[in-house]
């Protein structure tokens, strides 16, 4: 399930040439933030002929949900009057103080339009979704309940997210499909499973912080899994020129019950299943939970990771919200309509934007981009919640009690952030164990090549056999990509080195 090499990046030689007549400065610019997208070779072909709906397909794909969303938002709100709605309420402000649902009487709906410029950028760049930014926020700083930021988080990623992956989509950006069949399949089963047992269960202190720490280790995970310099990654799952990648997980030879029944497939639902209850208690999840397996292990490039987690995310967002809105009887929060209508207009923008951005950059300006805002995230809850006081743990108890104990909400959140860390090196570990069983189905396809008689074909089978004449038996040509090239490309590898690669 893992394959397709990365193209890689240019060697070490041609880099310092390239730095020593550009500088370093622009090198770096050059390597780092001007990479390029990751396309298919058909699309590729396409973009060489000159058609213009090609050419111009980032600024096409951007304004396509940008003039729907705006068609809409304006009328209505021409229509009705609503601009006061970026500074005023609706007239229930007092109610959603007594309830808890507000704690600070001076935050402004705008206050969430400025935060969501910034975090629906980082939804459409990154594999973290808007909540990644929009959840703290609203939850740490605004000390709005969680609830309402997570059925924010719902609406507004519906439209972001939603917008981000048309975009995707619309580009023909790379995307590992079948992670988003797969983890789409476990995480409508956990969203519905987590909103209606586990997310009631969990009062505000534990859903901050168990939120928090669930992505800290994974950001730790990642950042040591990338000072592993020169280590092999991946364009897809299942090359076509390499079928027994995939097929050597089957555990039943029958082929139609084989697509449910192959231990990466489990894998990948059961991802999904536990990334659907993350998702209902936080607004995020899914998409870490998809992006940690492919790139932990199953060697996925960030490149293709991270749109992959983006489409994912957008389908799940859905979802959850139309199944709080209709299938709870609770409904979704009126006071998250109120952040929603301010923030719409804005997200549709702000997400496609970041993911044209983030086609484009090294798939370690992506990773870096989960290190700070994870990072900050822990932080930030460490000092607004203060887990180890009673501070925040008898805020609002209720005739319940106090909704947190200092000793359970302290050792609990730094189990699970171990916890974390364990199951993160556990993927890391096997992903290197499946690495080497890929060579060795590699080096037996390169004695007999997937375009022979018993071999696949088709388009992909002549383009193979194209690049295969053309590289002369062997190597990549790392001006294009993109789609899986001949098994005697598989010995490269990413060789990002050094200490400017984050």
């Amino acid at each position: 399930m893992e394959v397709s090499l990365k193209v890689v990046d240019d060697d070490d030689d041609v880099r310092e040439e390239v730095e020593e007549k550009e500088g370093w400065c622009v090198g770096f610019w050059r390597r780092y933030l001007c990479e390029g997208q990751k396309l298919d070779r058909r699309l590729q072909d396409e973009v060489e002929s000159g058609r213009v709906s090609v050419r111009y397909r980032k600024i096409i794909a951007v304004l396509i949900p940008f003039t729907i969303v705006h068609a809409v938002w304006w009328t209505c709100f021409i229509k009705y009057k609503s601009f006061h709605k970026f500074v005023n309420y609706s007239g229930k402000k007092e109610r959603w103080i007594d309830k808890g649902l507000l704690g600070k009487e001076d935050t402004a709906p705008w206050y969430m339009s400025v935060t969501m410029i910034f975090g629906s950028m980082v939804a459409g760049m990154t594999s973290e979704g808007g909540a990644s930014v929009a959840f703290p926020v609203m939850t740490l700083i605004f000390d709005i309940k969680p609830v309402v930021a997570k059925h924010f988080s719902f609406m507004i990623q519906s439209v972001g997210m939603t917008a981000a992956a048309f975009v995707i989509v619309f580009m023909r950006v790379q995307i590992e499909w079948k992670s988003v069949v797969y983890c789409t399949i476990g995480g409508v089963a956990g969203v519905i499973y987590g909103l209606e047992e586990v997310s009631p269960e969990l009062t505000p202190p534990y859903a901050k912080m168990y939120f928090v720490v669930i992505w800290g280790s994974f950001a730790a995970s990642l950042f040591f899994l990338n000072r592993i310099y020169g280590r092999k990654v991946y364009v897809v799952l299942d090359p076509p020129h390499l079928p027994n990648i995939w097929r050597s997980a089957d555990l039943v030879a029958n082929r139609w019950l084989a697509l449910v029944l192959n231990w990466k497939a489990l894998i990948l639902i059961a991802a999904g299943f536990l990334g659907g209850i993350f998702t209902s208690i936080a607004g995020s999840g899914i998409d870490i939970c998809s992006f940690s397996v492919l790139t932990l292990l199953f060697r996925i490039s960030e490149k293709t990771a991270t749109p992959t987690s983006v489409v994912l995310m957008a389908i799940n967002t859905v979802v959850a919200m139309c199944y709080s809105k209709w299938g709870m009887r609770e409904g979704l929060e009126g006071l998250a309509w109120e952040f929603f209508v301010v923030c719409a207009p804005i997200v549709v923008v702000g997400a496609p934007l970041g993911s044209v951005i983030g086609s484009y950059v090294h798939r370690l300006v992506l990773a870096a981009f989960i290190y700070i805002t994870d990072t900050v995230q822990l932080a930030g809850a460490l000092y607004v919640v203060r887990p180890w006081t009673h501070t925040k743990c008898h805020k609002r108890g209720g005739k319940n009690g106090p909704d947190c104990e200092p000793v359970h909400l302290c050792w609990s959140s730094a189990v699970i952030f171990v916890a974390g860390l364990i199951t993160f090196y556990v993927l890391q570990f096997v992903g290197e164990r499946l690495i080497q069983r890929n060579s060795r189905i590699e080096l037996e396809a390169e004695e007999k090549p997937p375009w022979s008689d018993d071999g696949w074909a088709g388009v992909e089978a002549d383009d193979a056999k194209d690049d295969h004449r053309r590289l002369g038996g062997g190597g990549v040509d790392a001006d294009l990509v993109l789609l899986p090239l001949p098994p005697a490309s598989s010995s490269n590898t990413d060789d990002d080195k050094g200490p400017g690669a984050f």
